[in-house]
């Protein structure tokens, strides 16, 4: 194969001037990750609702390019002219099982239609390979995508996420602690579309150095869908601050999760994006109940966004999984040692006001966003 043909589906839904744009996104998605991962390529090119790669390694090219976001799917493919003996040449060089079936699509004007590709070529095949027809369920089904003077032969899809390609969407700040639920949270916005700016809140006393090489290794798997970019995060050392709300008993984790909400929405105003993005689902902990959610969500102007709201913890550990996240995540958070033992799950906002007041809220939100450090992800691929 020399070819990966690399499908999209949701950018096909807009508008041409838009399909245009996030076309050029993907395109320069697919060729960043044939760079990051070493893998030879010649072009990268778009044409006809497709990404054409021009490789010696497709098969490797095509998983890769599979994982990203804004991909249907992707097949390694043999390019060969849009000439009906050409096809059939082209045809010789695929292995096939005992039944074979043929499918093909045309882009551009041809004196054949889509349905002659499939008699010719299938009359051909049958000829050469001695196989069995079977439109149903074949062995092989070879497929030929045919557009303008070229066409792409192929046996494989390789099935991608779908959505959109990463920095389509703008930019969100995502706090991600590299447990389990934070990471799933941040793929799954820029499965939608969106760029993120990390944020990791290092819970000193409580958090070990393990808790911040966890964070490290989720921004290593995040970074694939998007590798071209500068990878620039933040760190806040959160040690003044928890020692503070140590003295606090009920009420403390929301105090917590406000000064988080304060501290990424002055660093989103600061690098410009246009929301929060967290790992929250509802009444999977105190500060989590739909109440609790009300009360940390007005305290900031920026817009919240919670992707797993909705979703199971068996849900969200199966997607960590599938993300290659979830074995980095076994250590136990710090926001369970940090949580009293019987924490609210319905705060009285007046309650809530009083004691922001009696820890001094404004001033430990200021003490944690001095602390501040903006790092860059090394450029090694591990």
């Amino acid at each position: 194969m020399n070819h990966v043909l690399v499908r999209y589906s949701s950018i096909g839904t807009k508008s041409r001037p838009v399909q245009k744009r996030m076309r050029a996104v993907l395109r320069q998605r697919v060729q960043d990750r044939m760079e990051y991962e070493d893998i030879d390529y010649e072009k990268v090119s778009t044409d006809h609702g497709r990404i054409i790669v021009k490789t010696s390694s497709a098969e490797e090219a095509a998983e890769n390019v599979s994982e990203l976001p804004g991909v249907a799917s992707a097949s390694p493919a043999l390019k060969t002219g849009a000439d009906m003996e050409s096809i059939k040449v082209a045809s010789e060089e695929f292995e096939y099982g005992d039944t074979f079936g043929i499918d093909a699509n045309r882009a551009g004007k041809h004196d054949f239609s889509s349905q002659d590709v499939k008699v010719e070529l299938g009359s051909y095949v049958e000829d050469f390979t001695g196989a069995t027809v079977d439109l149903d369920n074949p062995d092989t089904l070879l497929e030929a995508d045919i557009r303008n003077d070229d066409a792409y032969l192929f046996t494989e899809r390789v099935k991608g996420p779908g959505g959109l390609p990463v920095g389509s969407q703008g930019s969100l700040a995502a706090l991600v602690s590299g447990g389990i639920d934070s990471p799933v949270a941040a793929y799954q916005v820029m499965k939608k579309g969106a760029d993120i700016v990390p944020i990791y809140f290092y819970n000193k006393p409580i958090a070990a150095e393990d808790h911040l090489l966890r964070f490290h290794a989720s921004l290593e798997k995040l970074r694939r869908f998007n590798p071209g970019k500068n990878w620039e995060y933040y760190v806040i050392d959160m040690e003044e601050v928890n020692k503070e709300l140590r003295g606090v008993g009920k009420g403390r984790m929301l105090l917590h999760r406000i000064v988080m909400f304060r501290v990424a929405e002055k660093i989103a105003e600061k690098e410009g994006v246009k929301g929060i993005v967290t790992g929250e689902s509802l009444g999977q902990k105190s500060s989590q109940t739909a109440t609790n959610l009300e009360l940390t969500s007005q305290e900031v102007g920026k817009p919240i966004y919670r992707p797993l709201l909705g979703l199971d913890k068996n849900e969200i550990v199966a997607r960590a999984k599938k993300l290659g996240t979830f074995k980095e995540a076994t250590i136990d958070s710090a926001c369970s040692t940090l949580a009293p033992e019987k924490p609210s799950t319905r705060m009285n906002g007046g309650v809530l006001g009083e004691l922001k007041t009696e820890v001094d809220i404004e001033g430990l939100v200021e003490k944690a966003f001095e602390t501040r450090d903006k790092h860059v992800l090394g450029n090694r691929k591990d």
